[in-house]
């Protein structure tokens, strides 16, 4: 997975984060840096929560680590995700749940919500924490117009992936 550096104050550079190639082909290029968009791979970044924390949301402990890109595919189907739910809705299959996360709102780049898997993968041999890109859970925030209840303030969004056929 990848997206734009995280310190590119220009926030319209880069709103979503690719599914890069793993075997890149290039066209005319050059190797000198001269626009300073810059992409850069993304790492699970959820603090401040514990180790403790982490290992109950999510399996284990991702801080730091890469994260790999993941793409649904199924033929002759359409798919949603559905933030604040953990089932899909009748007539839709569920093809995983998680955590709605995004990048962080301290730093000036875009980024885009994404359904982080209950239990995702991470790319093994990374973990030095580069911090060029990092995502972060997204929590409920009943001030500004959320209705609270049916949510919850500062509790942790959840989300899931539904799939339709189409006849």
């Amino acid at each position: 997975m990848a997206g734009s550096y995280y310190h590119n104050f220009n926030a319209t550079a880069g709103g979503n984060y690719l599914c890069l190639s793993s075997s890149p082909q290039w066209d005319y290029s050059t190797t000198t840096e001269d626009n300073n968009v810059a992409i850069t791979g993304v790492e699970y970044r959820f603090s401040p929560h514990q180790e403790s924390d982490l290992a109950s949301f999510l399996g284990q402990n991702l801080n730091g680590i890469q994260a790999p890109c993941a793409v649904c595919h199924l033929p002759l189907a359409t798919f949603l995700m559905i933030p604040g739910r953990t089932d899909c809705y009748a007539g839709w299959t569920k093809e995983y749940s998680g955590y709605v996360v995004t990048g962080y709102i301290g730093v000036p780049h875009s980024s885009e919500y994404v359904c982080l898997d209950r239990r995702p993968d991470s790319i093994v041999g990374t973990g030095n924490r580069e911090g060029n890109n990092m995502m972060y859970f997204v929590e409920a925030h009943c001030q500004s117009g959320l209705e609270c209840p049916p949510y919850e303030n500062g509790r942790e969004l959840a989300c899931v992936i539904c799939s339709k056929a189409i006849y």
